[in-house]
Parts: structure tokens; sequence; C-alpha cells
């Protein structure tokens, strides 16, 4: 036991490991960070993978490096499928925007009973929103 911790305490010494370690907590706390900004922005929950207020489509996932706020005015469709994930990755849902100027936004989110009930909202209030949502195959 005493020697197991002497060799973990000499590769945390070690500059790669370390480097690598510091690499890891500064990108994950890079993307806690933009969650949390657009979340304050948008209003809505810090663990809901979207969010619309006030005439605008936020993202809140972390993985989506293009516009997070779109204005439901420019959105032309809305189309999502269902990923099945393998043993133990978990199902997905990938959503992409299509906006009127042609361009698609993409994004994805885990799948779960609350996500579930978002999209079904999601679907059922598309005509009030001015934008259609299809479910591909």
């Amino acid at each position: 036991m005493q020697g197991s911790v002497l060799e973990i305490r000499k590769m945390m010494e070690s500059a790669p490991i370390l480097f690598v370690l510091v690499f890891l907590l500064f990108f994950s706390l890079l993307l806690f960070l933009r969650r949390r900004l657009i979340v304050k922005r948008s209003g809505g929950p810090f663990f809901a993978p979207f969010h619309i207020s006030y005439g605008i489509f936020y993202i809140h996932e972390p993985w989506c490096f293009s516009r997070r706020m779109i204005p439901l005015k420019e959105i032309k469709q809305l189309s999502y499928l269902l990923l099945r994930g393998r043993a133990g990755g978990g199902s997905r849902y990938a959503f992409y925007i299509e906006l009127r100027n042609g361009k698609t936004i993409p994004f994805f989110f885990g799948r779960s009973k609350r996500n579930e009930v978002l999209v079904e909202k999601l679907k059922l209030n598309a005509g009030k929103y001015g934008f259609k949502v299809h479910f591909q195959r």
C-alpha cells in the first residue's frame, strides 16, 4: 500500500501527466461556463438541452460551436433523429436546425424522460413558433 502511494505521487510530479490533468480541468471548466452563460441568458433550466424564450431558440449544449441563440423567425424547420446507443453508451437525440438562409446547425443531447417530454412539447407547439418539426428515421 505504501509503495503504490509513492508511485502515484511520482507519477503526479511527471510533467506530461500534470499537463494533461490541468488541460482536462480547464476544458471542463470552460464547458461548464459556456453552459452557465447561455442558461443565464435564456432563463431556462440548467440541465435542459434547449429553451425557447421571448422568440429566441437557445441551445444549452456546450458542444454546439456555432450560433447558440437563434431567433425563431430565422428557423425554417427542425429535424431530429434518435441514435440508438451501444452497450452502456445510451441513446442520443441528433437535432438539425435548418435556417431560412440554407445553413444547418446540428447539436446532440442524451435521451432521458425529461428530454423526451421536452421534445414532445416542441413538436406540439411548433406551429405556434412558426416552423416545422420532422422526425427522421
